[in-house]
């Protein structure tokens, strides 16, 4: 598990990386406070020896009918009074070093480029030509006027940022979902449909939760279930998943894999939920960007030698946009944007001729050690036990791909052409 040897053992790079992020961790407290623990501890530890001394020769004492030194009663006093000191001070200490503990941003690849936010991110490379004979019409109006889309219901029903797709572009969606599939299960990738609720203690280990909770729906069991004798983990917090990742990273907490066992390739199905906190004001139409959504995701458990599999995971993403022939580019993130989780992380952003910008479909993460670290993940490697990689990177978020598809493929006459890869998924190559 994640803890204080672990950093001391690699204290010269995280140094190094903090200091690439210009990050304000308090490095020197966690180092302080760890130090100043294992010095109260050992001081307890002694002192206990000395109170059972002390405590053996007043029985001893006792025992003969001799008196015994008021000196050594205060004395074994004040040694009980420091050691519940240093008993009441240990928790506090411990509280705090974990809280730092958990939150500490992984350890920077070299190549990650510095930058205050998301306009400093850098493009690394381009691929395909931009539609400029799109009409320029955004996906909203294009599919309320197909009446493929009702917005207007959907808020009555459940609020704003949640819709009704119909018809065709329902079908779209299910159709982009069997494609990805497909298309990685062919690669060697193993299928998981994943819990869709997770318990705290490990959602904690997948991501920094105290930056992300606020993203995240929460969902308890009611007070009407304690009368119910079936009813399990009552009132007990869990939380609706974001992503399939999350699930997936922790499929194996606790677990050690032999090095041959690796790496391991999953993709996962499953909705999203997700409260956009601190997105208000963002896409605040149509489906770009919404409370729930269906994506395919690719997660890898690997050894230390993970970088190949970052690079194999992108170009799975680029392989399934190349296939659907949507224009995008790759973008390296830069350390304003990279959060805490990820080594590294690269982008793929499609191009929305509506919008005239590039928008993001896919994000892809090398996660190195941070996850296991904290949910204890390890692979028997030539007999030392080390800690397995982590990977994950989108396949297919469907709402987006469907707003992209939309603003690249839109004809003049308000139809939409179906990209050929899913034409045999979704039976016709025009919808409209």
């Amino acid at each position: 598990m994640i803890n204080t040897r672990y950093v001391k053992e690699h204290l010269a790079e995280i140094r190094k990386s903090l200091a690439k992020r210009k990050s304000d961790y308090p490095l020197d407290e966690l180092l302080n406070l760890d130090d100043e623990s294992k010095r109260i501890s050992s001081e307890a530890q002694q002192l206990r020896g000395e109170r059972n001394k002390g405590s053996l020769e007043i029985a001893r004492l006792k025992k003969e009918g001799k008196s015994i030194d008021p000196k050594l009663t205060k004395k074994l006093a004040d040694v009980k009074a420091r050691i519940d000191e240093i008993e009441n001070q240990l928790p506090k200490y411990e509280l705090r070093i974990n809280e730092l503990l958990w939150n500490m941003p992984n350890i920077l690849h070299d190549s990650v480029p510095y930058g205050k936010d998301d306009s400093e991110n850098i493009e690394a490379r381009k691929f395909g030509n931009v539609n400029k004979k799109s009409p320029g019409i955004g996906h909203e109006e294009a599919l309320t006027k197909l009446g493929l889309i009702d917005l207007e219901q959907a808020s009555k029903v459940a609020g704003a940022r949640f819709f009704y797709l119909k018809g065709d572009i329902a079908l779209l969606e299910q159709a982009l979902i069997h494609f990805a599939i497909d298309e990685l299960v062919k690669k060697g990738f193993t299928l998981i449909a994943p819990p869709l609720m997770m318990k705290r203690e490990y959602y904690r280990g997948v991501t920094a939760l105290g930056d992300f909770e606020e993203m995240l729906y929460k969902a308890c069991e009611s007070r009407e279930a304690e009368s119910r004798k079936d009813a399990e983990h009552i009132g007990e917090e869990l939380f609706m998943i974001g992503t399939s990742e999350h699930p997936i990273a922790a499929l194996h907490a606790g677990q050690i894999f032999s090095e041959k066992e690796l790496p391991k390739r999953y993709i996962g199905f499953s909705p999203c939920f997700r409260r956009e906190a601190g997105a208000h004001g963002k896409d605040t139409k149509g489906i770009f960007r919404v409370h729930q959504f269906y994506k395919v995701e690719q997660f890898v458990f690997s050894t230390e030698n993970s970088w190949g599999i970052f690079d194999e995971l992108l170009g799975n993403a680029e392989y399934l946009f190349k296939k659907l022939e949507l224009p995008y580019r790759i973008v390296d993130i830069c350390t304003g944007d990279i959060g805490i989780v990820a080594s590294k992380k690269q982008d793929l952003e499609v191009f929305m001729p509506a919008q005239s910008k590039y928008r993001e479909m896919v994000s892809c993460s090398n996660c190195t050690d941070w996850q296991s670290l904290r949910l204890d993940i390890k692979y028997d490697g030539g007999g030392e036990r080390k800690y397995v990689h982590t990977l994950n990177s989108t396949a297919i978020a469907t709402n987006r791909v469907i707003v992209a598809i939309i603003e690249n493929y839109l004809n003049g006459d308000g139809s939409i052409t179906i990209p050929d890869a899913l034409v045999p998924y979704i039976g016709k190559n025009r919808i409209g």
